[in-house]
């Protein structure tokens, strides 16, 4: 698994995290496409759980570093690259924070769409803009991009609750389950987060820090 030193996001082992929530929308032993994959964070655990990994990944040197658990990644940029895959040929497709840095998340995701066999599971995750620290910003006049989370300079296209299910929607999918994560900075452990959780389940629109998202495609 990489490590913080290596670069990559190391897997969050928290059991409310974005990464576990994602985890367990897969379910064991299927086939899986996993789209930006990068060294294979969500690979490693998934195929613990038995199940085959396909890997997309744009950075060579990640795609590299998958490679060790993946049945094979491809090194390509999804929104223009050939997808080589049958029909129907996956149980779950993956795009953990991955869409947030799309051109065009919809057109990708309407590529993806016929990929996954009648009842898969497409599992995703993506900030939420609309977070209650993101509005408190903008009333104070603030809008600055940084090297990571929600307004990392990377993002190209930022989602609310609303718009996500928009794009959903309009890509092809029936969205199955919606859920949230809500970390709390410096306090970072299950019983805080389960704290902050049930908060965050009053108004997840403005407290959600990232939405988790499993759909079906229709």
């Amino acid at each position: 698994m990489a490590d913080a030193n290596d670069g990559y996001v190391p897997l969050n082992p928290r059991r409310l995290s974005g990464h576990q929530q994602i985890l367990a929308l897969v379910p064991p032993r299927a086939r899986v496409l996993d789209v930006g994959c990068s060294a294979g964070t969500l690979a490693r655990p998934l195929v613990e759980k038995g199940c085959s990994v396909i890997g997309i990944e744009r950075d060579p040197v990640a795609a590299a570093r998958a490679r060790e658990v993946c049945d094979d990644v491809m090194v390509a940029d999804i929104e223009t690259a050939h997808l080589p895959f049958a029909r129907r040929s996956f149980d779950a497709i993956v795009c953990a924070d991955v869409i947030e840095h799309l051109r065009d998340p919809v057109a990708v995701l309407r590529r993806l769409h016929p990929l996954l066999r009648p009842g898969g599971t497409l599992a995703l995750s993506t900030p939420n803009v609309a977070n209650w620290s993101i509005r408190l910003s903008l009333l104070a006049g603030r809008w600055r991009y940084t090297e990571r989370g929600i307004l990392d300079r990377t993002h190209v296209h930022l989602f609310t609750r609303a718009t996500l299910s928009r794009a959903l929607a309009n890509a092809g999918y029936r969205i199955t389950s919606f859920g949230f994560t809500a970390p709390v900075p410096v306090l970072r452990c299950d019983a805080v987060e389960r704290v902050a959780h049930v908060i965050g389940r009053v108004r997840p629109s403005l407290f959600a820090y990232q939405f988790v998202v499993g759909a079906e495609p229709v």
